[in-house]
């Protein structure tokens, strides 16, 4: 589908088209312990439980609570002590009526043992274990499948695995766990004015940008691909975007789509044959964004501002690399109260809208103050720590709103 730049489609339906059209991740396994940040390809359930046997909490003697009664720092009870139990063996002998066996913190419970009685709660006299007090069934215990039981849920489909989600699975005898491929995600500057140079002599303007969205879609666990700097012009640009599609599952280009003589972008992806083509969206610092899916793979196309590109990515590039990657969601969200009033710009007030946000907090809660800027200012992003998308409708938001902030991953925070 192709639009005129003059036909403003809305983010929703674009994304929507886009997202039918990019094909599915594809699955493979991995090993559980070197599943950390993959995406479960599908829900993994506990086949054990957690402790296998019962076990110890403390240093001390497993006995059967029954035969502690009547035990008083006045009138002690009487145990045979029958054995020691090694930390990681498992019993080979019942305990008996009027017995004890030594344990340490760890140690498995023979069977017909139910309770623990600490070291300082009892005493060895001539052989025989003294009880000083009364303990009830379960005392010290850590009971079988009290931390997992057969049949939990460990991973969810959809959901990255976390550094305690791999330890659970090696704990449970997980050997393999099915995730989705980590997808690739390449990035394609344009612009005759951008250098590499870090000369402080120079005029033109550095490619700034693209280790941003580099970086970003880094730190969402995808595998990045620096396409370099292509000038304004239609053969280069294709020639970059060729080589995206031949090494990545999402390309995002910044620059060349515009309004202007130097929108180039349709003029490009014409040539690519795209199942979806969608330039000119309903985004309010971004309105000259565009999304394509060819051959299953999806293209943002980001205008050259940073604002801009960052709106584009947020709201097109995401959801695409959740696509690809398999994820449910690619941020976090908290509630926050707004610490000042929020108006929309009267150029375009009924599009969808970014507001960059300050997150601080407060022996009252979370706050955020929205922060303005030109849409070239690289400072209001860095000022930044969230983001909260407002809709179509919306235009103004009074003082103490609570609204939904988003937390990105490199953006809000960083994990190195």
């Amino acid at each position: 589908m192709v639009l005129e730049i003059s036909q403003y489609l809305s983010v929703k339906e674009a994304v929507t088209q886009a997202l039918a059209a990019i094909r599915e991740p594809e699955v493979e396994v991995v090993s559980s312990r070197r599943a950390f940040g993959r995406v479960a390809a599908e829900n993994v359930v506990s086949e054990l439980d957690l402790p296998p046997f019962s076990t110890s909490h403390m240093d001390g003697f497993a006995i059967r609570a029954g035969d502690s009664k009547g035990a008083s720092s006045k009138k002690h009870v009487r145990l045979t002590i029958a054995g020691t139990v090694p930390i990681g063996t498992k019993p080979v002998k019942n305990l008996g009526k009027g017995e004890a066996v030594r344990v340490s913190t760890g140690s498995y419970l023979p069977s017909g043992a139910d309770s623990v009685i600490p070291d300082e709660d009892g005493k060895i006299r001539n052989g025989r274990l003294h009880l000083f007090r009364e303990v009830p069934s379960g005392s010290f215990v850590f009971r079988a499948g009290e931390d997992i039981r057969k049949g939990r849920l460990l991973a969810k489909k959809g959901e990255a695995i976390r550094a305690q989600d791999v330890g659970m699975l090696v704990a449970l005898a997980v050997k393999e766990v099915k995730v989705w491929r980590r997808p690739t995600v390449a990035v394609l500057a344009t612009g005759n004015e951008l250098t590499n140079s870090m000369s402080r002599r120079t005029i033109r303007t550095r490619n700034s940008h693209a280790p941003v969205f580099l970086a970003l879609a880094g730190a969402l666990g995808c595998k990045v691909v620096d396409l370099g700097i292509v000038p304004d012009k239609v053969n280069p640009i294709l020639s970059g975007l060729s080589k995206g599609l031949r090494v990545a599952d999402v390309v995002l280009m910044t620059g060349g789509t515009s309004v202007g003589k130097l929108d180039l972008g349709d003029q490009v992806l014409s040539r690519l044959r795209p199942r979806v083509l969608c330039h000119g969206l309903r985004m309010d610092r971004g309105r000259v964004a565009g999304v394509a899916v060819v051959k299953g793979k999806g293209i943002v196309m980001m205008p050259g501002p940073i604002q801009g590109a960052m709106n584009a990515f947020v709201l097109l590039g995401l959801p695409m690399i959740a696509k690809v990657s398999g994820m449910k969601d690619t941020k976090l969200t908290v509630s926050v109260k707004l610490t000042r009033p929020w108006e929309a710009r009267k150029r375009f007030p009924n599009f969808t809208k970014v507001v960059y946000l300050r997150l601080f907090q407060t022996e009252s809660g979370t706050f955020a103050e929205p922060l303005a800027g030109e849409t070239e200012s690289m400072s209001l992003l860095t000022d930044s720590s969230a983001y909260t998308v407002i809709p179509e409708h919306v235009t103004s938001i009074e003082t103490g709103r609570v609204v939904e902030a988003h937390l990105l991953p490199g953006f809000s925070f960083s994990y190195s």
